[in-house]
Formats: C-alpha cells, structure tokens, sequence
C-alpha cells in the first residue's frame, strides 16, 4: 500500500495580532534562526571543502537587510502605539528529480 501526499503542503506558522514587543521576538527569531542556518551551511562547506558559500553569503546579507526592515515597522509601531497582524505560511514543494518536469 502507498501512500500519496499532495506535491504542495501549505502550513500557517504566524497567525494572530501582537504587541511590538512580541511581534520583535517572533520575528527576529525566525530570521535570525536563517541567518544561524546559512552561517552553519556556509562555515561547514568552507571548511569541509573550501567550496563555493556564495550562495549562503547572499541569503545572509537580505535576511539582515530583512532585519533592519522589520525593526522600522516596529518601532514605528512602538513609536505610534500600533500592534500589527502578522500572517505566515510556509509551502513545502514535493520535487520528484527522478522525472523530467
């Protein structure tokens, strides 16, 4: 017996109205959890292999710009007394490599 799955799964992660200060701690987490993840990926590969962390290096370098854009909502949420609404899905793709797409 197999089991199918649907090629594309949509799962909500965020979803629900904060406060600045909460908004900043789920926020930053989140990205700097990617920042963490492409430093680990970019450190392994240079010294596993001294290949190529170009890649990591740019995700690094928006993922950062995506901080400094996030902490200007949020202080002018804080400045102005706003909470936001934050809304985050995360899709999953099934990629089968084995067939021509």
């Amino acid at each position: 017996m197999t089991n199918k799955m649907e090629k594309m799964q949509i799962f909500k992660l965020i979803d629900g109205d904060f406060e600045p200060s909460e908004a900043r701690s789920i926020l930053f987490t989140l990205v700097n959890s990617k920042i963490n993840f492409h430093s680990m990926e970019s450190f392994g590969i240079t010294i596993r292999t001294s290949g190529d962390t170009s890649f990591h290096e740019k995700r690094i370098k928006e993922l950062a710009q995506t901080n400094v854009d996030i902490k200007k909502v949020l202080d002018y949420a804080t400045e102005n007394k706003l909470n936001l609404r934050i809304n985050g899905n995360i899709e999953i793709g099934l990629l089968d490599e084995s067939k021509d797409n």
